[in-house]
């Protein structure tokens, strides 16, 4: 009898299952005067086709709907609601139903076109729709969509929640907290959050090496790159956020690299690497960091553009079915900044010879220091624009500013500099050693005047260039500069050493 009984266990085990099924929105109308956006329909594509393909989410339980009205999102997720149940009559299967919008939202409800599906709404459709439901909603002030179950922006990710039979609730992520805008990006064709969370799926979040990317993974690499994507964006930053009431151990796996039809793999010292999808037009994923340099692809052709130490290499590459293929560096081409890897369905490539070589990385910096005065009023406010025309070695050039007064003694001074500078790079760190020597104007206004002094400036300087998120650099620079000035028909020298800090754009 306690034969039998184990063996019914066991052949029940055998036929239960866990079934994925997924309703995939993107809409880049809203309702009113809001402009519409640029990537919302493809980003719902991008995620559709990784659940696809590495999701174990068959194409018969998939519904992707792309500019398309309230009705039908209602109707479909209804129809998911009735293929979960007809799984269900076998009372052993699990159901997970994946729900992802990219839009407009209002704060109280999801906007396609001039329509509003309300959050209380789509909360009400997906209650007791399967065992374990994961929304995610890439939208302005999404996370104001569950702000009473206290949403919050977080690093962190704690949710328990694995494919076994015990496991139920609701996990929901936004790209967005209650009060900030969701971004998108001319460079990836797409929103910030859903361009990482998706690269994140084909392989860049496994930070593990497990060949398999959790729920916790993906979010955690999506928050990390996202809010350093915008943390100096005149937008202002933006901060993921996830709630969930969830039952059960381990985590859910979103993505199997083991079910995928091919690898690439860019080349060895790649600091970042963006790979398009050449037959779509599609920025396809990403490579943000130097922990992985793998990525699960379906055979095709890709544009593949990597940067290093501040260069950028560009080239197409064929990846076929059941291979691994790693990209070599002889295989790619040093592109201007210019150049795109994909246009159009089109590689477009150049190679810059050395009579026409400019740089990318070039870099326009303000930043503000204190520097002591020549005559005796101690230390001067200073201001210094600067044009790097590359942020490894090379020129540098400078205006620089300075003043202080006291009582109704007052000194000021304007400097044109021109600088060599050697770079080395650590991740996105640069560090630079080098020297300036420029003219000076210095003037001091007494009561009995104003005094006029040329000067020759002859400034040694270290700088640290922080990549910090974007085209922004956080600047900090130090520097003994050494004033040589005419006094009453002698040649005086006055050391005035420097710090500053500041913000660098690049471009």
């Amino acid at each position: 009898m306690r034969l039998l009984l184990l063996l019914i266990i066991a052949a029940a085990s055998v036929r239960a299952e866990t079934i994925r099924f997924a309703v995939v929105v993107g809409n880049n109308a809203g309702r009113g005067a809001l402009p519409p956006l640029r990537y919302a329909e493809g980003d719902a594509g991008k995620f559709a086709r990784v659940l696809l393909e590495l999701g174990d989410v068959s194409a018969e339980r998939m519904q992707l709907l792309q500019g398309r009205q309230v009705k039908d999102l209602e109707q479909a997720l209804l129809r998911v609601r009735e293929q979960i149940d007809a799984v269900k009559r076998t009372p052993e299967n699990r159901a997970v139903l994946l729900f992802y919008f990219s839009g407009h939202s209002d704060g109280e409800g999801l906007e396609l076109g001039n329509e509003v599906l309300p959050y209380s709404r789509l909360k009400g459709i997906l209650a007791g729709t399967g065992d374990v439901r994961v929304v995610v909603v890439d939208a302005c002030r999404s996370g104001a969509g569950y702000r009473e179950k206290g949403g919050k922006p977080t690093e962190a990710f704690a949710i328990k929640l694995t494919d076994n039979l015990q496991s139920t609730g609701d996990a929901y992520i936004a790209s967005s907290a209650e009060s900030e805008a969701a971004l998108e990006s001319n460079e990836v064709l797409g929103s910030i959050f859903t361009h990482h969370f998706v690269s994140g799926l084909r392989g860049v979040a496994d930070l593990s090496g497990d060949r398999l990317v959790t729920l916790g993974e993906a979010y955690r690499y999506a928050y990390d790159q996202t809010v350093s994507r915008t943390v100096l964006l005149p937008a202002g930053v933006q901060h993921p956020t996830y709630d969930y009431k969830l039952s059960g151990q381990g985590e859910l796996v979103l993505s199997t690299l083991q079910r995928a039809n091919a690898q690439l793999i860019l080349p060895p010292g790649t600091e970042r690497g963006v790979v398009t999808d050449v037959l779509r037009d599609q920025v396809i994923a990403e490579i943000a960091n130097a922990s992985t340099r793998e990525l699960a692809l379906p055979a095709g052709e890709y544009g593949v553009r990597v940067f290093k130490s501040g260069q950028s290499f560009g080239g197409r590459i064929a990846l076929n079915e059941g291979t691994r293929r790693e990209v070599k560096w002889e295989e790619l081409r040093q592109l201007s900044n210019s150049v795109q890897v994909a246009q159009k369905g089109a590689f477009v490539a150049q190679t810059i010879t050395e009579s026409d070589r400019w740089p990318e990385e070039r870099m326009v910096g303000l930043s503000g220091g204190i520097v002591p005065a020549v005559a005796p009023l101690g230390l001067q406010g200073a201001a210094r624009l600067s044009f790097d025309p590359r942020l490894s070695a090379g020129l540098s050039f400078a205006l620089v500013g300075s003043h202080t007064s006291r009582g109704t003694v007052s000194e000021s001074a304007a400097e044109a500099r021109v600088g060599w500078r050697y770079a080395w790079r650590f991740g996105l760190v640069w560090l630079g050693l080098g020297a300036e020597v420029g003219p000076s104007l210095i003037w001091q206004q007494t009561g009995a005047g104003v005094l006029f002094s040329f000067a020759g400036i002859a400034a040694p300087r270290a700088s640290v260039r922080l990549l910090v998120g974007g085209p922004f650099v956080l600047t900090l620079d130090g520097e003994a500069a050494v004033a040589l000035l005419s006094l009453d028909g002698k040649v005086a020298a006055a050391f005035r050493p420097s710090g500053t800090v500041g913000v660098g754009f690049r471009f």
